[in-house]
């Protein structure tokens, strides 16, 4: 693949959205002669086009609003990066202590990745902090959303600061901040998070910041927007902290005063209520009484940390179990609904740990999770949040449940692109049997424009023929009746049922190297594979099937979503034990 189709394909749609939805086809179109000649020549309203919003659910009540771009601005900024990668690579990874840093990475599950993965911070945290006393902890206040488009062109080209350059197109950083206020409604306050490509240039911005700290690479570490430094005195932290706060301010940046803090040394490195949750969960067998006791311990730790992604990382470490027998699957079940009516951000997990057991053998509750989603929904009804519902739908797609009538009617009234598509998916396999009504997605698409914030649902709904609504502005619309005209789309409507244990999110990266070690074993004296760690046959047939080497390159863990890139007709059907 080339740079422009990687950033396409792998760093345009937030990893946060469920596996349906997804930009291989137009990566492929956009590098094409004739789809990079439409784009190229594509103009849009006002020279501007808008995101699609996608609130993220998060622990103790929190939200973050990602967004995804318009295809053509999307395109523009993303060629224009793909043409400068080695200098904008060479910015961003100018700190010498950040573990955040990008790298390019052509066979990655994204575009770009950090130099650690998350599960490395406390290995971090415990060998920078040797022989001090004091430790600063800072944090970028509003960092994306806050984050001026011109600080952006600063960090690529310093001298855009002077006003004889502020109109210099020859310089790569104006055509990226104009690019940027392109893509999102001509604003310049905020970049949209989510994307591959904010990801990089924010790390630019930062990347100057940081070649700025008189920091020792040995004495702490960057994490996106999180600071960790150590020091030998508090009156050195003291002094780093308004250093940090003078070199924030000059690119419109300030310090978040409400979780920044120095703290005295020896502090542990890792969070307590992960060691225990690993002490009570982290087996491949477990007993009722054991998962009760689990469960007891996550739901008090959720108390004592209400910010912290408690009910998640206890979700996760149940993936070590392949497939719990009855007893236990029907506590785990009953904990794993009270999780996803109290837990915002818990629905990726809990759902992709139910596929996962499924796809094992194991029996799923159906009525136990047909009245846990109804609830769910009406939950979340009035909180507007996007993540917990769309995972919720994308389970039922892929499990064939059926949503009763309440819940149908709350989904008539979506106003979110990714919610309304997916209503209108089920709707049309007969899983909203009563109660939907497609009036007022209707209405919505009618009064909408394909150049804002409901393009993608203008689009799609036409494309899968859910509604007709758009037909005349696509029509008229040189972009978006090529790609009808070239069959490209951004929703599938067809995936495995294991699809949401191997996209981000899903089962934990110890456990798909727990199936790469098993792969590279290969089958035990009486001809069979060790079943503990659980790798589900349907997984390991579609890798055959589809001629995948999960072995190969430099991260085999990236192998597992080729399973994703394959289009539906590729796939067998997997039947399930009912």
């Amino acid at each position: 693949m080339t740079r422009l189709e990687v950033i396409l394909k792998r760093g345009y749609f937030p990893k946060e959205l469920p596996p349906a939805f997804y930009t291989n086809r137009f990566a492929k179109y956009a590098c094409s002669k004739g789809g990079r000649a439409v784009l190229t020549a594509y103009k849009p309203a006002d020279n501007f086009t808008e995101c699609v919003k996608y609130l993220l659910a998060l622990p103790g009540g929190h939200r973050r609003e990602l967004r995804i771009p318009h295809p053509a601005s999307y395109t523009d900024i993303a060629i224009l990066i793909a043409e400068n990668l080695k200098r904008i690579i060479s910015i961003a990874g100018k700190s010498s202590f950040a573990v955040s840093k990008p790298h390019f990475t052509p066979k990655g599950r994204r575009a770009f990745r950090p130099d650690i993965s998350p599960s490395d911070l406390a290995t971090e945290r415990a060998a920078r902090r040797a022989g001090a006393t004091h430790l600063l902890k800072a944090d970028v206040s509003q960092f994306y959303p806050s984050l001026y488009t011109h600080a952006v062109g600063w960090a690529i080209d310093p001298k855009l600061r002077e006003k004889a350059h502020w109109k210099n197109w020859k310089l790569l950083g104006k055509r990226l901040d104009q690019y940027l206020m392109n893509m999102d409604g001509k604003l310049s306050q905020g970049i949209p998070i989510g994307t591959d490509v904010s990801y990089l240039l924010a790390e630019c911005v930062l990347s100057r910041v940081d070649s700025s700290l008189p920091i020792a690479k040995e004495r702490g570490y960057r994490w996106f927007d999180d600071y960790e430094i150590a020091f030998e005195t508090r009156d050195e932290a003291e002094s780093c902290m308004k250093f940090l706060g003078r070199e924030l301010a000059r690119f419109r940046l300030r310090v978040n005063p409400i979780k920044s803090r120095i703290i005295s040394l020896p502090s542990p490195a890792d969070e307590e209520w992960q060691q225990l949750l690993v002490q009570t969960g982290g087996k491949s067998h477990i007993d009722s009484r054991g998962m009760v006791k689990h469960f007891d311990s996550a739901f008090r730790l959720r108390e004592q940390y209400p910010d912290s992604p408690v009910l998640l990382y206890a979700l996760g470490v149940l993936f070590g179990i392949s497939c719990p027998n009855p007893k236990v699957g029907r506590i785990a079940q009953s904990c794993m609904s009270q999780a996803l009516l109290s837990e915002p951000g818990a629905a990726q997990k809990a759902f992709a740990l139910l596929s996962y057991w499924r796809t094992n053998g194991f029996p799923v509750d159906a009525k136990l999770v047909t009245q846990t989603v109804n609830r769910l929904i009406l939950r979340h009804e009035a909180g507007g949040v996007s993540s917990d519902v769309s995972w919720a739908l994308s389970f039922c797609i892929d499990q064939n449940v059926t949503l009763d009538s309440k819940s149908a009617k709350v989904l008539s009234d979506a106003e979110d692109d990714c919610i309304a598509l997916q209503a209108l998916h089920m709707w049309s396999i007969g899983l909203l049997p009563k109660g939907f009504s497609k009036v007022q997605i209707a209405k919505l698409i009618k009064n909408a424009d394909l150049d804002r914030e409901h393009w993608l649902i203008c689009y799609e709904s036409l494309r899968q023929h859910f509604l007709t609504e758009a037909r005349s502005m696509v029509a008229a619309n040189p972009l978006f009746s090529d790609l009808l005209r070239k069959d490209v789309t951004f929703y599938r409507t067809g995936l495995p049922g294991y699809a949401s244990v191997i996209h981000h999110g899903g089962a934990p990266d110890w456990l798909l190297r727990r199936w790469i070690e098993q792969i590279k074993i290969g089958p035990n004296l009486s001809g069979e594979r060790e079943t503990v760690a659980g790798i589900p046959k349907a997984i390991e047939d579609d890798l055959l099937l589809l001629q995948i080497n999960p072995l190969g390159g430099d991260d085999p863990l990236e192998n597992f979503l080729s399973l994703l890139d394959a289009e539906p007709e590729d796939f067998r059907d997997v039947t399930y034990p009912e």
